[in-house]
C-alpha cells in the first residue's frame, strides 16, 4: 500500500519549468563550445563536413565555413535567390517560412530572394 502511495505521489509531481530561456531570441543567441569544438576540428583536419538541422546560424558565425556545412532545415537569418542559388545572412531573422519571398532582390542577378527556413511538409533542398 505504501508504494501506490509513492507512485501517486510521483505521478502527480509537476516539473519545474527553466522559464530563464522564455522569450530569448536567436538575435542574442551565441555560439557555444561545441559549435567552437567542431570549427577548430574542421580546421585541423579532422572533420570535413558538417550538417545540422538548426535554423539559428550558430555554425556560420562560429566560423564553420559554409561550403563544408549543410544547413538542412534552412536558417532564419539566411535569404536565397531563386534564380542563382546566391545567399545572404542577415543580423535579423528575417521571419519567413516556406520558401517565402522577403521582398528583396538578389545582389548577384536582381531577381527575387526567399526565406530558407523549411515547413512541415517541405523536402529538404537538393544543394544541401
Amino acid at each position: 500500500r505504501e508504494g501506490d502511495k509513492r507512485k501517486k505521489r510521483k505521478k502527480n509531481k509537476i516539473e519545474s519549468v527553466d522559464t530563464s530561456i522564455a522569450g530569448a531570441s536567436f538575435e542574442t543567441a551565441e555560439p557555444t563550445k561545441t559549435h567552437l569544438a567542431l570549427v577548430a576540428l574542421q580546421k585541423a583536419g579532422k572533420l570535413s563536413f558538417c550538417a545540422t538541422q538548426n535554423v539559428d546560424r550558430l555554425h556560420i558565425t562560429s566560423g564553420m565555413p559554409r561550403d563544408r556545412l549543410a544547413i538542412l532545415h534552412g536558417c532564419v537569418f539566411t535569404e536565397q535567390c531563386e534564380t542563382c542559388d546566391y545567399e545572404v545572412v542577415h543580423d535579423r531573422d528575417l521571419g519567413g517560412v516556406s520558401f517565402q519571398s522577403t521582398g528583396n532582390l538578389c545582389p548577384r542577378c536582381g531577381d527575387n530572394m526567399r526565406d530558407t527556413v523549411l515547413d512541415w511538409n517541405d523536402g529538404i533542398q537538393d544543394q544541401e
